[in-house]
């Protein structure tokens, strides 16, 4: 395989059937604190705990002096309800700001997301394209209404909004045309944006979920690393989003995956025996991981783009070689191999 072979693939991966796959190297390279800054964030701001919960901290906060990631310390000590909300406000903290810069440089026009200079030159027909995202964030979203596509997160409204997928991909609805003897809906070309682990602009009220695009004083709803995770991803509406993934996942007839490590379970019940059944899957990414090697050795049609010194190294379960550009960054994947 050579660079041709690579540019090849991936014009005719971009088209009908595309899944993307949204991990926070995505939002790392916009600006956005990863989870080792989160982890040192956290150890900084523990000082604020109450004495019950500076006891149920000690022994997550001696696991990451020690070396250990946050997600990996958080398994190892489930944290108790009190200090999991803790961890959840403090993420929003050091996000949020930063979140902020982002949108506001985008949407002023002094920078273009990544994300949406790939989306500019992706094939989105009178469908959807599904993007799932692992992110609190709402840079997603951001690029593609950048890009000139409508958003759908499911949800009915913007400082209100009900959760109701069925009725929420109705609002990209355009215009009513006839079609031989009947007559059919048209579209706006749309993303499906799905976020398992919740938003920032998701708050529990009462009872139940609500999206709101102000900050509000209530709950939000993300679910944070470790454990406890795989209960909160049960509720309402995070269960909806997991549920909704999953079945892209598993229609799919191609995937991408950016920035990404593979480590959330209840996403991977699907996305790896779909790959490994030999779904073409394209994997960009800075930093590959012992996870991704292991996907990629037994992925028959997987691709993995990563950072090399000498540009970018791609893996395939056949072999790898190295390119002297950085199409491991999707914004130059657009530009090198999208023409």
């Amino acid at each position: 395989m050579n660079f041709e072979e690579i540019s090849r693939f991936a014009q005719s991966h971009f088209t009908d059937g595309l899944v993307m796959i949204v991990g926070s190297g995505l939002s790392a390279a916009e600006g956005l604190s990863g989870m080792a800054s989160l982890a040192s964030h956290l150890q900084e701001k523990s000082d604020s705990l109450n004495d019950i919960d500076r006891v149920a901290w000690s022994p997550i906060s001696k696991a990451l002096e020690e070396g250990k990631g946050l997600e990996a310390a958080l398994n190892d000590f489930r944290p108790s309800e009190d200090l999991e909300a803790w961890i959840g406000s403090e993420t929003a903290s050091l996000l949020l700001p930063q979140e902020r810069k982002a949108v506001s440089e985008t949407v002023n026009g002094r920078k273009t997301l990544k994300l949406t200079s790939l989306l500019r030159r992706v094939l989105v027909t009178n469908g959807s394209l599904p993007i799932i995202t692992t992110n609190y964030d709402r840079l997603v979203e951001t690029a593609c209404e950048m890009a000139g596509l409508h958003v759908d997160t499911t949800v009915l409204g913007n400082f209100a909004g009900e959760f109701d997928h069925e009725k929420s991909c109705m609002q990209s609805c355009v215009a009513l045309k006839r079609a031989d003897r009947a007559y059919v809906l048209e579209h706006r070309n749309r993303a499906t944006v799905l976020k398992p682990h919740g938003s920032f602009d998701w708050y529990r009220v009462g009872d139940s979920a609500r999206s709101c695009s102000v900050e509000i004083d209530a709950e939000r709803l993300i679910i944070t690393p470790g454990l406890n995770k795989y209960r909160a991803g049960y509720d309402s509406p995070f269960d909806k989003h997991r549920d909704l993934a999953n079945g892209h996942i598993s229609r799919a007839s191609r995937l991408l995956v950016v920035g990404y490590g593979f480590n959330d379970d209840h996403l991977q019940t699907h996305l790896l025996p779909k790959i490994r059944s030999g779904t073409p899957t394209l994997i960009a990414t800075r930093t590959k991981n012992v996870a991704i090697d292991e996907i990629v050795s037994t992925g028959a049609n997987c691709i993995c783009l990563s950072q090399d010194a000498e540009g970018t190294r791609i893996d395939t379960s056949f072999g790898e070689f190295t390119v002297p550009n950085s199409i491991w960054d999707i914004e130059s994947l657009a530009e090198e191999c999208l023409k």
